[in-house]
């Protein structure tokens, strides 16, 4: 079971990893174009450049806050399922023979 877990918890933070540094290019292209238009006199150009650089600080807050947020929840989530199925243990077991008994009969159905 815990090979499993730890298998689980591998591809969940390859998953974040590869998001993560998708996120960290898109913020590196746009910072880069943003540049290379900070010498253009237009005034039109100047005024998209500004709402880009609002708009990219703005964005870099909230995945900021947001990954601390589901950080923040799935300890907390975690802490929980650890209290309970330390409190009842048995009723544990059996909701999770009970969900592999219901995924089955769907699997089976197919």
């Amino acid at each position: 079971m815990e090979n499993a877990m730890s298998k689980a918890e591998r591809n969940g933070a390859r998953a974040t990893t590869a998001r993560s540094a998708e996120w960290h290019n898109l913020v590196s292209d746009v910072e880069d174009l943003i540049k290379k238009v900070a010498n253009v006199s237009d005034e039109e150009v100047a005024r998209v450049r500004a709402k880009v650089e609002q708009t990219l600080a703005k964005a870099k807050m909230a995945a900021r806050d947001g990954a601390a947020s589901v950080r923040d929840y799935a300890r907390d989530a975690s802490t929980a399922t650890d209290e309970y199925v330390r409190e009842s243990p048995w009723m544990a077991v059996g909701v999770a023979a009970a969900v592999g008994v219901l995924i089955g009969f769907i699997a089976g159905r197919r």
